[in-house]
């Protein structure tokens, strides 16, 4: 696993600095106004390689495909994310998932399983405005062909899973 050191950098923003497994370092530097500065360093090199220069928008982007918001590659459709006792998890909406047709509030997920939707992705809008829609309020209605990322705890997920996305279950 990646190291990431974290400094203040005071009246300028942030910086974080990531080791990477290969030797290689990258540095972001998130400015108050926004902007993102990223370096790359090869490994045991002082002067970086290349350098670009984000705004807000462009670098939330960027890291929203970066971390799969937009592409779930076919090797990680399975990806569990684990930290403690955190799972995050891609679960798509099937014609005959219990959760079809039902909306967040309908559903209490927070109440009955302890989870969090955090985006859902509508793969029918996938090149509209709407197409990823990020932390969905209780009115939300869920439907065959949607790509949900959720958030919760090892069991609760896995009870989720069981009676939202296994027909009869």
């Amino acid at each position: 696993m990646s190291l990431v050191r974290e400094a203040e950098l005071p009246g300028l923003g942030k910086k974080f600095e990531v080791a990477l497994e290969n030797g290689d370092k990258v540095v972001v530097v998130i400015h108050d106004d926004g902007t993102r500065e990223v370096y790359h360093f090869p490994e045991d090199e002082d002067e970086p390689s290349g350098q670009f220069v984000f705004s807000d928008q462009e670098a939330r982007r960027i890291g929203s495909i970066i971390s799969g918001a937009y592409y779930e590659p076919k090797a990680l459709e399975k990806l569990e994310t684990a930290i403690a006792d955190l799972r995050i998890e891609w679960l798509r909406v099937k014609e005959n998932s219990p959760i079809n047709g039902k909306s967040i509030g309908d559903l209490a997920l927070r109440k009955n399983f302890g989870i969090n939707v955090i985006s859902v992705i509508d793969d029918k809008c996938r090149n509209k405005t709407e197409a990823c829609r990020i932390n969905p309020g209780p009115g939300f209605l869920f439907s065959p062909g949607q790509m949900i990322i959720v958030a919760g705890n090892t069991e609760k997920m896995k009870q989720f899973k069981k009676d939202m996305f296994q027909p009869g279950g």
